[in-house]
């Protein structure tokens, strides 16, 4: 909601600059994160007790939480401080305003980023979407009213305002075992970073897999270009938001139980694979697709200068569901403790994304064809990801069940492509009937659909 109507506000030009200092908070946030992922086994392993004043033990329990915050606030103000620094040097206005927002609001954000590991493994998830309510609500008030009253240089202080009050509120009502004083005790942090960076590199090639095609459109079109790219990205984000709630509910139990017994461990993969990734990735791109028919008649109406996101939009919605399959099966990989051979996928994927994308781009091409190739890079990394956990099961099926949770997102995103040739047209009758067809087209996957709905009702 934030970026839709930031970008209505802002239009593509200052959109585009906005869009740019969030994609590099996107790598900035992996140096805290190598901390996080090892935080998060560190905490489900050694809980806190549940005393009113903490003894020995539960001090002990805190320390990693400590030092990952003391490691968090380090990393930060350094990046920070050189951004700050560089803004003195450059000389284009809008470099300027980028590196002082990024200045501004990286801490916040990665402090923020932290309480939020702390409060949705120690505590009940009910207190967590409250957090995170709350800080939605506050990014969305505070950078649309500051940018209302001063422009990108108002929407940046919003973002950095939205993370501070954010972490003063969750302090205010914080939950006791949510340790709030740094440390920095190094065989901790070392502990920590031997899950964390395999996972952080893997993290900043998955970044660039995610954006390489925006780097290249901003490149070669200039950041007006890249707004409307990234408003088209901004749309389609809810793929990826549906799998990231999924993540926060069932990781602490994939995780405990991926370090049972051998046995029980495979056991584990295999149900997570089963009753988590299946369905999303099988019941979720019908909808998406769905969804990318009738995107044109809205935006087009509502939004009308965005028209030329309409593209990039549609395939987008579908590219998400595809990060999504990704950010889930990722667990299982964590789970099995086979998170070194994650950057080798990611690499490879990413090498596909730019490849692809510096063709359509060079090409003239279009930005959907742009998003295409992000699209296949996406289902590249997916596949990948899959097949390793699969492996991990002991299963000796992995082709077949690449297929079984593929082949719906391939269908979809075809489905898509050839009714936006046939019905190029925004108009309300022209998105009537290419969704007729479609709902048609979709009957060679009500089976699955209905076997994988079962299940989770089940």
């Amino acid at each position: 909601m934030r970026g839709v109507a930031l970008a209505a506000l802002l239009g593509p030009a200052a959109f585009g600059v906005w869009a740019l200092v969030r994609l590099t908070m996107r790598y900035a946030a992996m140096v805290p994160l190598s901390a996080f992922r090892g935080l998060e086994l560190e905490l489900l392993a050694h809980p806190a007790g549940s005393g009113p004043g903490p003894d020995r033990a539960d001090r002990d329990a805190m320390l990693p939480a400590r030092t990952a915050l003391g490691f968090v606030l380090c990393a930060t103000a350094i990046l920070a401080a050189v951004a700050f620094g560089a803004s003195f040097i450059v000389t284009d206005p809008r470099y300027v305003v980028m590196l002082r927002g990024f200045a501004g609001a990286v801490m916040f954000e990665q402090t923020y980023g932290y309480i939020l590991v702390c409060a949705r493994v120690r505590a009940d998830l009910r207190r967590y979407a409250t957090l995170e309510t709350m800080h939605a609500a506050l990014q969305l008030v505070c950078v649309m009213t500051l940018a209302w009253l001063g422009g990108l240089t108002g929407a940046f202080a919003g973002l950095a305002l939205a993370s501070a009050t954010a972490i003063v509120l969750a302090v205010a009502t914080g939950h006791r075992q949510i340790a709030l004083r740094p440390a920095m005790h190094w065989a901790t942090l070392r502990r920590l970073l031997r899950v964390g960076v395999p996972l952080a590199i893997n993290m900043i090639l998955t970044a660039a897999l995610s954006t390489a095609d925006r780097w290249i459109v901003a490149a070669f079109g200039g950041v007006t270009m890249l707004g409307y790219y990234a408003f088209a990205a901004q749309i389609a984000s809810v793929a990826a938001t549906f799998a990231w709630v999924i993540r926060t509910v069932i990781f602490p139990d994939v995780y405990r139980h991926a370090r049972a017994a051998p046995a029980q461990a495979a056991m584990a993969l295999r149900m997570h694979l089963e009753r988590a990734v299946l369905p999303f990735a099988r019941l979720l791109p019908p909808l998406l697709g769905a969804g990318s028919l009738v995107v044109g008649p809205v935006l087009v109406r509502v939004l009308p200068r965005y028209a030329a996101a309409v593209g990039p939009t549609r395939i987008f919605l579908l590219a998400g569901a595809a990060s999504g399959v990704v950010s889930l099966t990722v667990i299982g990989a964590v789970a099995a403790g086979k998170q070194g051979r994650l950057p080798f996928l990611s690499g490879l994927a990413l090498a596909v994304n730019l490849a692809l994308s510096f063709l359509a781009v060079a090409s003239g091409a279009g930005l959907e064809f742009v998003a295409a190739a992000s699209f296949v890079g996406q289902t590249t990394f997916a596949a990948g990801v899959l097949a390793l956990v699969r492996r991990e099961c002991g299963a000796d099926d992995v082709r077949p069940f690449l297929l079984r949770a593929l082949a719906p997102l391939g269908w979809c995103l075809g489905l898509v492509g050839l009714l936006g040739a046939l019905f190029p047209g925004t108009s309300i009758n022209s998105a009537a009937l290419a969704l007729g067809l479609y709902l048609i087209l979709l009957v060679p996957l009500v089976p699955a659909m209905q076997a994988d709905w079962r299940r989770i009702m089940a």
